[in-house]
């Protein structure tokens, strides 16, 4: 009897990995379950849960280039320190991070682009009491291709966005003491 359910759990355990395997196959050539069935939501969901209908587009030849926003936050004395929104929290933190990046780079407006620039400047500036500006940079990080790189091309970090922004009460006070318009 022993052997008869070692040998079921075998077989079982060896569909569950040839399944998982064959999901892997499919997310690989971008083949996703089709239909309103429950065997095609339920393979989209175990896909989903575990990454095994990814895309795998790391090696594609084309890669969105993955942004960042960096906080150079500066006090009266002139000393500066860098800051982020959120750093290592948590994976799903990252990714909610990137979420709120990523779509400033298809914003064309401008005032929109500062609006959000803006947003992200009174958070970091709320984080160090003593700031007096907050330069934001929104850069992306630039993967050549397989072929690029063989012919030298490097990865590099490439400014999309920046603005300074002001505590307003120290900005008045800095254009009174120069002399200069309200």
């Amino acid at each position: 009897m022993e052997g008869k359910r070692n040998s079921r759990s075998h077989a079982a355990a060896l569909v569950a990995v040839v399944g998982h395997l064959g999901l892997v196959v499919m997310g690989a050539l971008q083949i996703h379950p089709e239909g309103d069935g429950w065997p095609a939501r339920a393979l989209a969901y175990y896909g989903a849960l575990s990454g095994a209908e990814s895309g795998y587009a790391f090696f594609a030849d084309s890669i969105t280039p993955l942004p960042r926003a960096i906080f150079h936050v500066s006090d009266a004395g002139g000393a500066t320190i860098t800051d982020a929104l959120e750093s290592g929290a948590s994976r799903e933190t990252e990714i909610r991070i990137l979420n709120l990046i990523t779509p400033f780079l298809n914003v064309e407006d401008p005032t929109i682009q500062r609006s959000i620039a803006a947003s992200w400047a009174g958070k970091v500036l709320a984080r160090h009491p003593a700031a007096e500006s907050v330069l934001v940079r929104l850069e992306t990080y630039d993967l050549p291709s397989m072929r690029e790189y063989r012919e030298g091309k490097r990865s590099s970090w490439n400014l999309q966005y920046e603005a300074k922004f002001m505590i307003r009460s120290r900005l008045r006070t800095s254009r009174e003491a120069s002399g200069g318009a309200r």
